[in-house]
């Protein structure tokens, strides 16, 4: 079998949004994907080759390798796209973490050699049609076809709490008189990245610059309620572009104050759960995966896209201190944080817990953080699952800003 090709490239909303090809991000996601640039190695196989910053040190290969993961192998990025031999051998398909035009460009030199199966996929080629599915507006499409299944019921956000496009200042600051408390997000975005949080009866010289922005960047903004949460959650699927899409997994992440992506648990619920609402969860989260399986199988996202979908979810209590689900929140339509914690789940034995964060720092603070938590907490492997300990999750090393790390505890 030929080798598939993988590409960290974690601003692919941001360049969808740019159109350009030739779109280069913001200095520091810059550096965040170069630090980080190993993390697609939890998909990949032997025979596979994750294109990186840097070529990661031996001792951090070797630790992966302790955990029984097959790893593939790390090509410099520039370097590779440039070797002629390279760009020519044969290969199956091409994976970055997300499609846009500025990475058709990007992997551009590799795709004359890839397989007749991958060039025959709705990704393989950047359409006008392609942008679309990519947008949140696409994600609201989806949750109102779950809620109009559904019905009248007391357990999901009711349909006057469903996200508006907004393209005017004056009907974001109408739906904040009606809602009080907002979220305002651009299209495009991912993370906790192009969102903006409006208390009630506030909208300031700041709110209405940034999100000025987003209006003439991309048009319009989707405008949400602000909710009471209780949890993020996450709900994996794969779309193999054929019309239907299979169910891999559930996830839940933790977000700071504003949003803002932080980190996953290993296990399907985050601790800390009361007994209500472990109960509200295991009767509601079954119903929603189908609802949201079947509208997912019956959208665009079926047909015009390949790959990961990672639903978020909110968790949350209304007005009434009543628990309610926000079924579909967005759509990741891309590799995502969820999707990788499935593949990390393989790896960790099924007796323990814990969880994986990305962090930012001076550089060198990771190096030298890891190094004495290592120290402190030695990798524990039995029988090829890692039972407790703190691995990285990207090599350490003096220049980077951004980390990512693991942290297994023993139930």
């Amino acid at each position: 079998m030929f080798s598939d090709v993988y590409l960290y490239n974690p601003t692919n909303e941001l360049a969808i949004a740019n159109g350009d090809p030739n779109y280069m991000p913001p200095k520091r996601l810059i550096q965040f994907e170069k630090d980080l640039s190993t993390l697609l190695m939890f998909f990949a196989s032997s025979r596979d080759v994750v294109l990186v910053h840097e070529v990661p040190s031996e001792d951090f290969v070797n630790l992966w390798k302790r955990t029984g993961k097959e790893l593939p192998t790390f090509l410099e990025e520039n370097a590779a796209l440039t070797d002629q031999k390279f760009c020519q051998q044969p290969k199956g398909f091409l994976y970055p973490w997300g499609w846009s035009p500025a990475v058709h460009k990007r992997l551009g030199p590799l795709k004359n050699g890839c397989s007749n199966e991958f060039k025959s996929l709705p990704v393989a080629d950047w359409t006008e049609n392609s942008r679309d599915i990519y947008s949140r507006k696409a994600a609201a499409g989806v949750l109102k076809k779950v809620l109009n299944v559904v019905g009248k019921n007391d357990w999901l956000l009711p349909e006057d709490k469903c996200p508006v496009s907004c393209t005017e200042i004056d009907e974001i600051i109408a739906l904040q008189s009606r809602w009080g408390r907002v979220v305002v997000k651009s299209p495009w975005s991912a993370s906790g990245r192009g969102i903006q949080m409006l208390r009630e009866n506030e909208f300031n010289q700041s709110n209405h610059q940034v999100i000025s922005g987003f209006l003439k960047q991309q048009g319009f903004v989707m405008v949400e309620p602000r909710l009471d949460k209780v949890a993020d959650l996450s709900l994996q699927f794969y779309s193999e572009g054929k019309g239907e899409v299979a169910y891999r997994g559930q996830t839940s992440f933790l977000t700071d104050a504003s949003g803002r992506y932080h980190g996953n648990y290993i296990r399907e619920k985050p601790p800390g759960l009361s007994i209500e609402e472990i109960s509200f969860l295991s009767t509601y989260l079954p119903v929603v995966r189908h609802l949201l399986q079947e509208a997912l199988s019956e959208s665009d996202f079926s047909r015009q896209y390949h790959g990961w979908l990672g639903v978020d979810l909110l968790f949350y209590r209304d007005a009434e201190n009543s628990l309610r689900l926000h079924p579909c929140l967005e759509i990741n339509c891309r590799y995502n944080m969820g999707a990788l914690t499935l593949k990390l789940r393989q790896l960790i034995s099924p007796e323990s817990a814990g969880r994986w964060e990305i962090n930012f720092g001076k550089p060198g603070k990771f190096n030298r953080d890891m190094t004495e938590q290592m120290s402190r907490f030695p990798a524990k492997i039995i029988n090829g699952k890692i039972v407790e300990g703190i691995l990285p999750m990207a090599s350490p090393s003096d220049n980077a800003q951004f980390s990512a790390w693991l942290k297994v505890t023993q139930s």
